[in-house]
C-alpha cells in the first residue's frame, strides 16, 4: 500500500495492525494535512457482521465531537474495501508511553495521571450522553497528542443505543484484561462497562501493571470476575487515599457500585489535583501585594475605583430588550441534540431583524446554559426587560416546542405557547413565536421587517433541518477546523437538495472564509470558494442580509479590501441592526484600515448587544487598545474577558505580554505560563508552547530553551501572524550560548523547512518574514534583504494597520541583523511614534536586536521614546 494514492489519498508508512483493522498515514492532497486511514485487514475474509461493526465505528465517531476523543472526516470504499478517514494523531499511544517508561524503571507522575485521567473520562462522558459506548478502552486506543493531550480512539465495538448486538451470544468484545465482567460473562452492556475499563487503564498508568492477571484467557477471566487486585498504594505509597478510593470504585464488580457516570469520576480527580497544586502560587502573590497597593486601604480603594469607572458600562435597556435563554433539548435520540441549538439560533437572527428590539446576541446568553441561575440575575446581568426561554423535543418524525415570554422584573409570564407539529413546520414554527413576541413587546413592524419575518428561506424542510444543523457546528467555540468541515458538509447537503438556498450559500461562504483566514487551507481556491458562494447568494436574495454579510467577510478574509467589506456589512445592518456579530465585523475592519476610533465605537456597540462575549473583550477591545498603546485599557479589556470565560488562557497570556510592552516586567507572564493547564487551548492567533519559548528566549536561558524546544517535538509555531520553525529558535539559543556551528546548523535547517512551504505558500508573508530572518542568521546578506523589501511591497504591510507594523517589525529584526543598521531604526522610529506592537521596553529585552544595540541612534530612541 505504501506509495500508492486512494482517491486522493496518498499512503504514506503503515501505523499499526489490530483484530479491527489495519491503519496507515497518509498525505491528503485536497486540503494538504496528514490522516490517519483505517481498512479492514487485507488478511482476513470481511464477514457482514465485521462490515458492520465497521460501519458502525464510523456512525460512532461522526456523532462524536469533542477535543479528547479522535476526529472522523470521513467513510468511504475502494474495490469494495471500507476505510475511514481520520484525525492524524502522532504522539503515540499510552501504550507505547507507559512501555517506554517502563524501560527507563520510570513512572507518570501523579500530576499527569490526574490530568489524562480527567480528559479519558471527559472524552468517555461526552460519548455516553450521545448513548454511546466504547467497549474496548485500553491503553492501547488512547492516543497522545504532541501538545499533551489524550485522545479516545477506536470506536470499532461502540454499540450504538438502538442497534442489534453485533456478537454471537456469549461471545466477548474487547481486549481481556481491560474487559468489564459483565463483558467476561458475555452479558449486554452499558456504559459503566466502560468506567471499569477506565478503572484498568488508571491503576495502570500508576502501578505500571495490569490490576488482573492470568496466564491464559480462563484464568484472567476468573481473576476479573473473582478476585481483588493488589493494593494501589501497596505498589505505589505516594499515591493518595482519595485516587485508590476512585481506581477501587470504577473496579467494583456489581456495576450499582461503581460510578454511575463518568463526569463523577472528573469532579472527583480534579479535587484531588486541587489538593495537590502548590499553596506557592497563592502564597506568592501575597507577598507581592504590597508591591502593588502599598499596603494602603486608600490606594487599593481608589484602583477599584478607576477600574470601575472605565470598565466598559452596560447600557441601560428599553422596555423593548430582550434575552432569548438557550433551549433546553429534551429529544430522547443522539442525532436531534442539534436541533435545540439551531431553534434558538435562527429564533436569535429572525428577532435581530426587527430594528425596535434590543436582542443581546448568542455568545452572551450561551454561557447561561445548563446552570441555575436566577431570571432576574440573568435578566440583570444583560440589563433586560424581557426573557425568552423554551424547550425543544423531536419524537419521531414530530417536533414539539414550548416558549415562554417572561417579564424580567417580576417573573410573571407574559406570554406562553406550545407548538406540536411536524419536522417539516420548523420554519414556521421560529416565524410565528418571533411575531408573538414582538407583539406582546410592543415593537413597531416594518413592512419589510414584517415580511422577512414570514418569508421562508427555502421550501424544501430537509435542507432547512441540515442548514440549522450547520449552523450549530459553525457556532462552536474555538474555530476548529473540524467543526468547520462538518459544517461545510451539512450546508453542501442543504444545497444539493435546494440549491437556490441563498441563505446556506452565504453560510457556506463564511465557512470557507473561516478556513482561509485561520490558515486551516490558505489555499486561493479556498478564498476563490469564499467568493463564490457569497455572489451566488447575492445573486439568489439581492436583500438578504446574510449575504451582504458574507460578501464583506469574502473582501475583509478572502481579499484584504476593507473598504469595500464595511459596504457590505452596511447593506446588511440595515435588516439586522441587531446583529453583535456584524458590528464586530465592523471593528475588524476599520481596525485594519486604522480608523481606531471607529473600531472602538464598534467594539462598544458590539459589547452592548453582546456583553458577555469573552472573544470580543479579548480580541477587538483588547488587541485594539494594545495596539495603540492604551495599555491600561487592554489590561481591563482581558481582565474581562478572562471573568466572563475563566479557561480563556489566551486572554490571561495576552495580558502578560501587554504588561511586558507596557512596563517591561516579565512577572505576569511567567506567572500565567505557570497556571496554564496542559491542554490549554489558547485559538488559532497562538500556539501553547510558544509564550514560554518566547519568555526563555527573552530572559536569555539558552540551555532551557533548547531543553523545551526538544521535549515539546513541534515542527513549526503556526498562527495567524507567523510561520516559525522550533529550528529556528534553536539557532538562536545556540547564538546565546556562543556555539556558532550549532547555531548555523539550525539556521539551515529552518531554511530547508521554509524553502518547502514556500513552494507551497509562496505569498504567505508568515514565511517570507521567517526565511529573512533565517537568511540574516546565515549571513546571507543579499537574499535576507530581498525578503525585507518582499514584506515592505507586500499588501499586509502597505494596507493594513493592524497587521502592519508585526510584519514592520520583523523586516526592521532582519535588517537590524543584516548589516542594515540605518534602515531598521527607520523602521523602529516609525513603528513607535505611531501605533505597533514594538516598545522601548521590548526593544530591551528581545535579544533580535542585539546587533544594534549599542548603536548610539538606538539609544537615543530608548530615551526619547521612555519619556512618552
Amino acid at each position: 500500500m505504501i506509495g500508492k494514492i486512494i482517491s486522493h489519498y496518498k499512503i504514506l508508512e503503515k501505523l499499526g495492525e489490530g483484530g479491527m483493522g489495519i491503519v496507515y498515514k497518509a498525505q491528503d492532497t485536497k486540503l494538504d494535512r496528514l490522516v490517519a486511514l483505517k481498512f479492514l485487514p487485507t488478511n482476513l475474509t470481511a464477514s457482514p457482521e465485521e462490515i458492520s461493526r465497521f460501519e458502525q465505528e464510523a456512525k460512532a465517531i461522526s456523532a462524536l465531537n469533542h477535543p479528547n476523543i479522535e476526529t472522523i472526516y470521513d467513510v468511504d470504499d475502494v474495490g469494495g474495501q471500507k476505510y475511514l478517514v481520520l484525525e492524524y494523531i502522532p504522539g503515540g499511544t499510552l501504550k507505547s508511553r507507559l512501555k517506554q517508561l517502563k524501560s527507563e524503571d520510570k513512572t507518570f507522575s501523579l500530576s499527569e495521571i490526574l490530568d489524562y485521567g480527567m480528559q479519558m473520562a471527559e472524552g468517555l462522558a461526552h460519548a455516553h450522553k450521545h448513548r454511546i459506548i466504547h467497549r474496548d478502552v485500553k491503553t492501547e486506543n488512547i492516543m497522545m497528542t504532541e501538545e499533551g493531550k489524550v485522545k479516545l480512539t477506536d470506536f470499532g465495538l461502540a454499540k450504538l443505543r438502538g442497534t442489534v448486538q453485533k456478537t454471537k451470544t456469549g461471545s466477548t468484545l474487547g481486549t481481556a484484561a481491560y474487559m468489564s465482567p459483565e463483558q467476561v460473562r458475555g452479558e449486554e452492556v452499558d456504559h459503566r462497562s466502560d468506567i471499569f475499563s477506565l478503572g484498568v487503564v488508571l491503576y495502570e498508568l500508576v502501578t505500571s501493571h495490569l490490576p488482573f492477571k492470568g496466564d491464559y484467557e480462563a484464568a484472567l477471566s476468573y481473576s476479573i470476575l473473582n478476585e481483588s487486585p493488589p493494593s494501589v498504594k501497596s505498589m505505589r505509597p505516594d499515591v493518595p487515599q482519595a485516587l485508590e478510593k476512585i481506581i477501587n470504585r470504577c473496579l467494583e464488580k456489581d456495576r450499582t457500585k461503581r460510578y454511575q457516570h463518568a463526569d463523577e469520576i472528573v469532579a472527583d480527580l480534579r479535587a484531588i489535583q486541587q489538593k495537590i497544586s502548590p499553596a506557592s502560587d497563592k502564597d506568592r502573590k501575597k507577598s507581592k501585594l504590597p508591591l502593588f497597593v502599598g499596603g494602603a486601604v486608600g490606594t487599593l480603594a481608589l484602583i477599584a475605583l478607576i477600574y470601575i469607572l472605565l470598565l466598559p458600562k452596560p447600557a441601560t435597556r428599553s422596555e423593548k430588550s430582550i434575552a432569548v435563554l438557550p433551549f433546553q433539548n429534551l429529544s430522547a435520540e443522539g442525532p436531534y441534540a442539534y436541533f435545540a441549538g439551531g431553534v434558538h439560533d435562527e429564533l436569535l437572527t429572525q428577532l435581530s431583524k426587527v430594528g425596535a428590539l434590543t436582542v443581546i446576541s448568542r455568545t452572551s446568553v450561551m454561557s447561561y446554559e445548563g446552570t441555575r441561575t436566577p431570571l432576574r440575575q440573568i435578566a440583570a446581568e444583560p440589563g433586560v426587560r424581557s426573557l425568552v426561554e423554551g424547550s425543544v423535543q423531536v419524537m419521531g418524525n414530530r417536533l414539539r416546542v414550548n416558549v415562554q415570554l417572561i417579564d424580567a422584573a417580576t417573573g410573571a409570564h407574559k406570554w406562553a405557547e406550545r407548538y406540536d407539529r411536524t419536522l417539516d413546520d420548523a420554519f414556521a414554527i421560529q416565524s410565528d413565536v418571533a411575531q408573538q413576541i414582538v407583539a406582546v413587546v410592543g415593537a413597531a413592524l416594518s413592512n419589510t421587517e414584517q415580511q422577512g419575518l414570514a418569508t421562508a428561506p427555502t421550501e424544501n424542510a430537509e435542507a432547512y433541518r441540515l442548514y440549522l444543523q450547520g449552523r450549530e457546528y459553525y457556532n462552536r467555540l474555538g474555530y476548529l477546523q473540524q467543526n468547520y468541515e462538518v459544517a461545510q458538509k451539512l450546508y453542501e447537503r442543504a444545497l444539493a437538495l435546494d440549491p437556490g438556498f441563498a441563505l446556506a450559500h452565504a453560510a457556506l461562504s463564511k465557512v470557507h472564509g473561516r478556513m482561509y483566514w485561520f490558515h486551516h487551507d490558505p489555499s486561493p481556491t479556498r478564498a476563490a470558494l469564499q467568493r463564490e458562494e457569497a455572489e451566488i447568494a447575492l445573486r439568489l436574495a439581492p436583500d438578504l442580509p446574510q449575504a451582504h454579510d458574507a460578501m464583506g467577510m469574502a473582501h475583509l478574509l478572502g481579499h484584504r479590501d476593507y473598504r469595500r467589506a464595511l459596504g457590505e456589512y452596511a447593506i446588511a445592518l440595515e435588516k439586522l441592526p441587531n446583529d453583535a456579530e456584524i458590528w464586530a465585523h465592523i471593528g475588524y475592519a476599520h481596525r485594519r484600515l486604522g480608523n481606531w476610533n471607529k473600531a472602538i465605537a464598534a467594539f462598544e456597540k458590539a459589547t452592548q448587544l453582546d456583553p458577555r462575549a469573552a472573544d470580543l473583550f479579548w480580541d477587538l477591545g483588547g488587541g485594539t487598545y494594545w495596539v495603540m498603546h492604551r495599555y491600561a485599557e487592554a489590561v481591563r479589556a482581558c481582565d474581562r474577558a478572562f471573568s466572563l470565560a475563566p479557561d480563556y488562557y489566551a486572554a490571561t497570556i495576552q495580558k502578560g505580554w501587554t504588561y511586558v510592552c507596557w512596563q517591561g516586567q516579565l512577572d505576569t507572564l511567567r506567572a500565567a505560563l505557570s497556571r496554564l493547564p496542559r491542554d490549554a487551548d489558547l485559538g488559532d492567533i497562538e500556539t501553547r508552547t510558544l509564550p514560554h519559548v518566547d519568555l526563555l528566549y527573552w530572559e536569555r536561558q539558552a540551555d532551557s530553551l533548547l531543553q523545551v524546544l526538544l521535549m515539546t517535538r513541534v515542527t513549526v509555531f503556526e498562527g495567524q501572524s507567523f510561520f516559525l520553525p522550533s529550528s529556528l529558535y534553536a539557532a538562536w539559543a545556540h547564538q546565546l550560548r556562543g556555539d556558532c556551528l550549532a547555531a548555523r546548523a539550525a539556521f539551515s535547517s529552518a531554511l530547508v523547512l521554509l524553502d518547502s512551504a514556500l513552494r507551497e505558500l509562496p505569498d504567505d508573508f508568515r514565511v517570507h518574514a521567517a526565511r529573512g530572518l533565517a537568511l540574516a542568521g546565515l549571513g546571507q546578506r543579499d537574499e535576507a534583504l530581498r525578503e525585507a523589501r518582499w514584506l515592505q511591497q507586500s499588501e499586509v504591510y502597505r494596507e493594513d494597520a493592524y497587521g502592519g507594523p508585526e510584519l514592520a517589525e520583523t523586516r526592521a529584526q532582519i535588517l537590524a541583523q543584516s548589516g542594515e543598521a540605518s534602515a531598521a531604526m527607520d523602521e523602529i522610529e516609525r513603528l513607535l511614534a505611531g501605533p505597533s506592537w514594538l516598545s522601548v521596553h521590548t526593544l530591551r529585552l528581545d535579544p533580535d536586536w542585539d546587533p544594534i544595540r549599542e548603536h548610539p541612534r538606538f539609544k537615543a530612541l530608548l530615551a526619547k521614546y521612555a519619556e512618552r
